[in-house]
């Protein structure tokens, strides 16, 4: 679950099942796929622009993710019962952010990926749910733009590891890096109150 979920959502809308909505997407027209897209567009948009850093070229990612989503319904629908409506449709936001990265980007960029270096490993992390989240949320905003975007990317966008990679072109152990060093400056915000 998202430590700060978007503000236009309420979580249910993200953690219904990927088969229910679909099979009723699949069989609706073209109000439903506006509505569809109406509600899922700031989440997916913003996955987009923090992996590419500008706002046209996310814009185009956003618009290849629901082209290439609608496609696949034309196909066949999820077979996990399991699978919730954001799991089935980061995949495609994931998927155009690879693509965006094979035409715009070099290699995924994996320097600096080891957080003993810092000193960051022996931090904990689990005290920051037990603080506000208007401290918590000052703290995200103070961190690196690097740092912020995988934190958001996870904790806010709910992408898991490999996904993110994929997103910020970097290697998953940056990221992991990354995310851990963004906790452990959130927790040291959050001590200095």
């Amino acid at each position: 679950m998202p430590l700060l979920p978007t503000k236009n959502s309420a979580t249910d809308e993200f953690e219904e099942t990927a088969l229910s909505v679909l099979t009723l997407l699949k069989k609706g027209g073209v109000k439903e796929r506006n509505d569809f897209v109406w509600v899922h567009q700031e989440r997916v948009y913003a996955v987009a622009y923090l992996g590419t850093g500008d706002p046209d070229h996310a814009e185009e990612v956003t618009l290849a993710t629901f082209s290439n989503a609608f496609n696949s319904l034309n196909q066949n629908l999820p077979k996990n019962p399991d699978l919730t409506v954001w799991d089935w449709l980061s995949q495609f936001v994931v998927d155009a952010m690879a693509e965006y990265h094979n035409q715009n980007s070099g290699p995924p960029d994996d320097e600096d990926s080891d957080p003993a270096q810092d000193g960051s490993a022996s931090m904990d992390w689990e005290t920051t749910v037990l603080l506000g989240v208007q401290r918590v949320k000052r703290c995200i905003n103070s961190l690196p733009q690097d740092l912020k975007r995988v934190f958001i990317l996870r904790h806010n966008l709910d992408l898991n590891y490999e996904q993110i990679s994929i997103v910020s072109n970097q290697t998953i152990e940056k990221c992991m890096a990354q995310l851990y060093r963004a906790r452990v400056q959130v927790v040291k915000c959050l001590g200095r109150g």
